[in-house]
């Protein structure tokens, strides 16, 4: 196996990051429940996400105790779905921004 495909399959170590297999839907709910539910799951690399015509890189975030940002990373997919981006890049707790105006996306149930 190349170095560029051992790295593909392993965690994030020393502030390198690496890319997860990329995530397609044609429904949006259940994008954000896959990418939202292989975080849970301990996938905690970024991957592309592709809904219809829209595409984006997602990013799971965590608290500094640990705990995944379930509602963020859910956030994120629905901004790449409706084309509407966090101004600011952050999506906290699922709340953001864009183009001033503010958005709270929740995360699918477990």
């Amino acid at each position: 196996m190349s170095t560029e495909a051992a790295d593909a399959h392993e965690p994030c170590h020393s502030g390198r990051m690496t890319t997860a297999e990329p995530l397609r839907s044609t429904n949006l709910r259940e994008l954000m429940r896959d990418t939202v539910n292989l975080a849970r799951a301990g996938e905690h690399r970024a991957r592309r996400v592709t809904i219809g015509p829209r595409s984006g890189i997602v990013t799971p975030h965590h608290s500094p105790d640990g705990e995944l940002d379930a509602a963020d990373l859910a956030a994120q997919v629905w901004a790449i779905g409706h084309d509407e981006p966090s101004d600011t890049g952050t999506y906290t707790e699922g709340y953001y921004t864009h183009q001033g105006v503010p958005h709270i996306v929740y995360a699918p149930a477990p």
